[in-house]
């Protein structure tokens, strides 16, 4: 599990090096850890994580989605405020007291609200994700954060 986290940080970060506009910072709650995301084009962007869940599973977590921006936008004085939505999934690897190195796998969705700020170059945001695990049982979750991440 830590090799295959590791494989898709670094494809990750490889693949942004050629995007116009990438992003890493942090996701504090559940989970909590890294936090990137990288723009496809004014319209979507694909982000992900390699995080920590404290929540159902106690684990190391890594997902992933591709996210439709701006899906409602509202003006404020500083910019506008916009709501986002999207599908992906979520892996964890966890310990549990009858099992040592479980895995958790399941598709993902997404809601949430970013905001811009353009001197320094850092994205806000806060979601909510609800998760259907299919492996090992067939169960639902739900994840929630917020964060921070700096532009380039």
């Amino acid at each position: 599990m830590k090799i295959l986290s590791a494989i898709c940080l670094v494809m990750m970060m490889a693949t942004a090096a050629h995007a116009e506009d990438f992003g890493l910072g942090v996701i504090l709650g559940d989970p909590s850890g890294l936090s990137g995301k990288m723009k496809l084009n004014g319209n979507h962007s694909l982000d992900g994580a390699l995080a920590y869940s404290t929540g159902k599973h106690h684990g190391l977590q890594l997902h992933s989605d591709y996210l439709w921006d701006r899906a409602r936008s509202w003006g404020t004085t500083q910019g506008p405020l916009d709501m986002y939505y999207g599908l992906g999934g979520r892996l964890i690897s966890y310990d549990d007291d009858k099992h040592e190195s479980k895995m958790s796998l399941g598709p993902r969705g997404s809601l949430g609200l970013s905001f811009n700020i353009n001197n320094p170059n850092i994205e806000l945001f806060g979601e909510l994700a609800l998760i259907l695990e299919v492996i090992p049982d067939v169960t639902a979750d739900l994840d929630a954060g917020i964060g921070a991440r700096i532009r380039f």
